[in-house]
């Protein structure tokens, strides 16, 4: 009896021996796996870094060229209020031209005639202008 006592125990030892080895090979692969999540980790904390430093410079580039086009836009709407004005005063300009020569007595061109009042609207101008000067 104390013989199967003795091979008993000796069964349950090396089973207990047994479970003992594959608990530490697993704490050692769960180890091993905890190291690979880490470095791992560490990729991706590096990555994010990385991606974060390009959507700084993309943000920063993007304001930059927003500002160059707005002062473009800025300074287009001045050429186009100064080209406006240009064109007011050249008008301006032909329509008393016009007058004048209609109060010369002179005929009106034709390329005049075109780009600017009409023949009416010169004699008129001048007509105007004749009164003012008339009524002291």
């Amino acid at each position: 009896m104390y013989v199967d006592q003795f091979w008993l125990g000796v069964c349950i030892a090396v089973f207990l021996t047994a479970g003992m080895v594959l608990l530490l090979m697993q704490v050692q692969k769960m180890k091993h796996n905890q190291l690979m999540l880490q470095d791992e980790k560490k990729m991706l904390e590096a990555r994010i870094k990385s991606l974060e430093s390009k959507i700084e410079f993309l943000n920063t580039g993007s304001l930059g060229i927003g500002q160059r086009l707005m002062n473009t836009e800025k300074r287009l709407n001045q050429a186009l209020e100064r080209q406006d004005d240009l064109a007011q005063s050249n008008s301006e300009h032909l329509f008393r031209r016009q007058a004048d020569r209609v109060l010369k007595g002179r005929e009106l061109e034709s390329a005049d005639e075109d780009d600017g009042p009409s023949r009416t609207e010169a004699k008129l101008m001048a007509l105007v202008n004749k009164q003012k000067h008339t009524k002291p």
